[in-house]
């Protein structure tokens, strides 16, 4: 009962202090504004005008998507990988027999996504679990600023995907097919808001919901959630990096009866020369934000964290060699 309500109040806790460090943001901007008047008078302004650099170093952290896209004419592969439970909450064995989750893969996703523009993304992926065919889009519609005139970046999210895994739920009362096909169809959105508070430390609020055309008796289509994480720079390639995502509603919040958790994840990030390879440990066992959400049944506290990494690699479709290059501070 004291990691339920530990779990149950630390979200509460994670989106109140990113919500009162937002609004510090806010309320620095009428200082800003005197420092402005310095700058003008040292040299040019153009410089504390720009967008702040990259708050994180690829499109997501461990399981919430930040609001980094990729530049036009850009595409990043990203593999991630999901291992088994360490403990023994997933499939009663052991951690001696399954070698704490390596012997399994509860999950693995190929993706690939394109620049179309500097705020536009979209995406393709096929994960395993589920046989899931994902379709996503990523559009970025503010920048924070250098001056803190705009003190946040905020961009919009969504994904569709479609299972073509042999499901005996999705035919027990004989539908149609026409109905048979639509109910492997789910969706997700989500308002992702994210803050650079220094060269070390960004942070990210992520509201979002994702629907289901076909879930169990006691479940329901809609499900809301919240989401918070964050990135502290170690060094200029290693960052601790971690996300939390709370679900709302009676069937999958904290201490529900029907077994649903939510998924928590902690990891570190190293960046290699145009790679970036990240190491997390996460409860979650499946990688979209369809599944991941809604259909996390493990727990850390008895042994259901899982470990996984990702590997991302961005390429050049056609090099601009005349675009500056952003500045990381």
């Amino acid at each position: 009962m004291l990691q339920f309500y530990l779990l149950k109040n630390s979200s509460r806790y994670f989106i109140h202090l990113f919500l009162v460090c937002l609004l510090s943001g806010w309320s620095t901007t009428a200082f800003a504004q005197d420092d402005l008047l310095k700058m003008l008078q040292q040299g040019d302004s153009s410089t504390y005008k720009r967008p702040v650099g990259a708050a994180f170093k690829t499109i997501k952290i461990i399981n919430l998507q930040t609001a980094e896209l990729l530049g036009k004419q850009l595409m990043d592969v990203r593999i991630t990988h999901r291992f088994g439970a360490i403990g023994t909450s997933s499939n009663g064995k052991s951690s001696y027999h399954n070698i704490w989750g390596f012997d399994e893969s509860s999950d693995i996703r190929i993706g690939f996504d394109f620049g179309i523009s500097d705020n536009l993304n979209v995406g393709f992926a096929r994960s395993k679990n589920h046989e899931n065919w994902e379709l996503s889009g990523k559009y970025r519609f503010l920048r924070q600023r250098r001056n803190n005139s705009i003190p946040f970046t905020a961009a919009l999210f969504a994904n569709v995907t479609f299972s073509s895994k042999e499901d005996p739920r999705l035919i027990y009362d004989n539908p149609p097919p026409s109905e048979e096909f639509s109910r492997r169809f789910a969706y997700s959105s989500q308002l992702i808001l994210q803050r650079k508070f220094s060269k070390r430390l960004s942070m990210e609020l992520v509201p979002g919901m994702v629907y289901h055309n076909f879930v169990e008796g006691f479940e329901d289509n809609l499900a809301l959630s919240c989401g918070v994480g964050g990135k502290f720079r170690i060094t200029n390639s290693m960052s601790f990096i971690g996300d939390y995502v709370f679900n709302f509603g009676d069937v999958r919040g904290i201490g529900n009866k029907y077994g649903f958790y939510n998924p928590l994840g902690l990891g570190v990030e190293f960046e290699t020369g145009g790679h970036v390879f990240s190491l997390m440990f996460t409860n979650a066992s499946v990688i979209t934000e369809t599944e991941y959400i809604t259909d996390t049944v493990d727990t850390w506290s008895k042994g259901g964290m899982r470990f996984s990494f990702t590997i991302s690699r961005a390429f050049h479709l056609k090099k601009d060699k005349d675009k500056p290059k952003e500045s990381q501070e």
